[in-house]
Parts: C-alpha cells; structure tokens; sequence
C-alpha cells in the first residue's frame, strides 16, 4: 500500500512538473522587436535587381523623428528611388504599439515612374505588421478597396480602376539569424503581400490592363531590442497587351531588393 502511494504521489508531482513548464513556455511575450523612441536610428545597405539589369546598391538612414500620442513618424537619408521597400513605407506614416502588436497608419506608394505615370497611392488603416502573441501562420490584418483614378499614359488619359489588398501574416520566432556576417538573436518574422488589379475604360468597355496578382512579396525580420535587421522583396507587374484597343502596351517589370541592417542607435 505504501509502495502504491508513493508511486501515484511521484506521477501527480510530474504532472504538476510538467503543466508548469507548459505555463511558462506559453508565457506572453514581453520582447521588444521595434524600439520606438525619437532619435533612434537604423543604418541600411540597400540593393535592387531589377531583371536584366545590373545591381544597384546605396546606404540609407531610416530616423525616428517625432512622437504624437505613441504614433512615432520617421525620416529617411535616401530619396524615393532609393529607399528600400519597408523604409519607404514607413516614412509615409508612422508606428505604434497596441498590446503586443506592432501598428501601421499612412499609405503605400507604387511608383509608376517607369511608364511616365503619376504614382499610385494607397491609403492603409491600422495594419497590423507584427503581433508578439500571435502564432507563427496567423493572419494579422486584410484591407481592401477600389481607386477610380484617370492616368496619363504615354500622352492619353485612360480611366482606369484599380482594386486591391494588402495582407499581413505572423511567421515564426527564430532563435537567431545572421545578417551580413552578424547573428541576431530572437529575431521575429513576418511577411506582407500587395494584390492588384487594374481594369482601364476605353469607350463603351472595360478591359483587363493588370489581371489580379500578387505585385509585392515582402518578408521581413525584427531583432528583439533592435528593429529591422533584414527586409526581402520581391515585386513584379505582368500587364496584358491591350495594344489592339490603341492603349499603349507597358512592358513588365519584375524587381528583387533587399535591406540588410548594418549599424543602429537605439534606445
């Protein structure tokens, strides 16, 4: 009888061992992936490819400037052309912090230069860029909505409408990743997507200039007490040929970049 009580007395203290150890694993996670506070500073070597063309390189500064109700807004060293995919976004708006989630608020510009059109700007609402108790294969935020906006393309005005969405999703937490060289530690990823589609009005129809697709593929990695350290992108437009229809016909543009985290300031 002894024996068979201290037998059962070893298996309730394994349980009990073992449901702590599962407490603690599933604590909330209290690591800081983006320190915002003004003056910090994010030092970045920049590539792109575009397909066919060689690669160009340059060094960016990404500066967190002003603070308004924790929305934190930030400058860049680079201009438009050579600001890095998330850079550029983020000096379009500003940032904040909502209970473990890393929020965004301004607007994504996709530069048309390359076909003498004005740029497109995309307003975004609350997206979510990361969430710290998210689990890695989770949807984080979905926004969508239609742009009516009339181009001049190539010297003709074409009306065109433009519909789209932008997705953020969570990935895993890494226990390190290395970046030119320099291992990071409890680094987090996450990736966003931009689809689109573009339909021009010619006359009496509506056709199909841009067939939806995924135009922008981003994943990006924050390093706990650090920020960004590494951002791939990968953007591509494929349009159809509507040169029957006396619209001019734009070639397609497919562009890898990177930013690479070379030194920081933060606090």
């Amino acid at each position: 009888m002894k024996l068979r009580i201290l037998s059962l007395a070893l298996v309730m203290t394994s349980l009990i061992s073992c449901s702590s150890d599962d407490t603690s694993v599933n604590e909330t996670n209290s690591s800081n992936y983006f320190p915002l506070t003004t003056g910090n500073e994010w030092n970045y070597n920049n590539s792109s490819v575009v397909e066919g063309e060689s690669e160009n390189t340059n060094n960016e500064t990404l500066t967190a400037t002003t603070e308004n109700n924790n929305a934190y807004s930030f400058s860049s060293s680079a201009n438009m052309l050579e600001r890095g995919i998330i850079t550029g976004i983020l000096v379009n708006g500003n940032l904040s912090k909502q209970n473990g989630k890393l929020v965004y608020n301004g607007q994504y510009m996709i530069d048309l230069s390359f076909y003498g059109m004005e740029n497109l700007s995309i307003p975004i609402n609350n997206l979510t860029v990361y969430d710290v108790n998210a689990s890695a294969g989770d949807q984080l935020s979905t926004l969508s909505n239609t742009i009516d906006q009339t181009f001049n393309l190539q010297g003709q005005d074409i009306p065109l409408t433009m519909t789209y969405s932008l997705n953020t999703q969570q990935n895993e937490i890494l226990e390190s990743y290395t970046v030119n060289n320099v291992s990071y530690e409890n680094v987090l990823k996450s990736t966003l997507s931009v689809n689109l589609a573009v339909d021009a009005s010619v006359a009496i129809i509506t056709l199909p200039l841009l067939e939806e697709q995924e135009v922008l593929t981003s994943s990006n990695y924050y390093a706990a007490d650090i920020g960004l350290i590494y951002s791939e992108n990968s953007v591509s437009y494929n349009f159809e040929d509507l040169s029957q229809f006396d619209i001019p016909t734009l070639n397609p543009i497919n562009v890898n970049t990177t930013q690479s985290i070379d030194t920081y300031t933060v606090q």
